[in-house]
């Protein structure tokens, strides 16, 4: 299991907090283990939240495989507009594909 170094978590998080200023609709969490490791990401933006308000009837929520270099599972909240373009509600990167993890 990779874990997130801290220079890298901590500037995913300064990332994320100042996107949350720049946009009150901005949400994200953040889930850490028993030793305070980063495990779990999600997040969204005032797009993907007015896009899931408009279009969220059937979301689709896929996992690619460890594509990045944590080896964490990217996990995107996929629907379609009306003009059958793919539009994301929100991501999420994961580092399980158990249970536990997607809870």
């Amino acid at each position: 299991m990779s874990t997130i170094s801290a220079g890298d978590a901590q500037s995913l998080l300064n990332h994320f907090k100042k996107r949350q200023i720049e946009d009150p609709m901005f949400f994200y969490t953040i889930q850490v283990d028993q030793e305070n490791y980063m495990t779990n990401f999600f997040w969204r933006d005032r797009r993907s939240r007015v896009d899931y308000d408009c279009f969220g009837d059937v979301v689709v929520f896929d996992t690619t495989y460890c594509t990045n270099q944590y080896n964490l599972i990217y996990a995107p909240f996929v629907g379609v507009n009306h003009h059958w373009q793919n539009i994301i509600f929100g991501c999420a990167f994961l580092l399980d594909e158990t249970t536990t993890f997607f809870k």
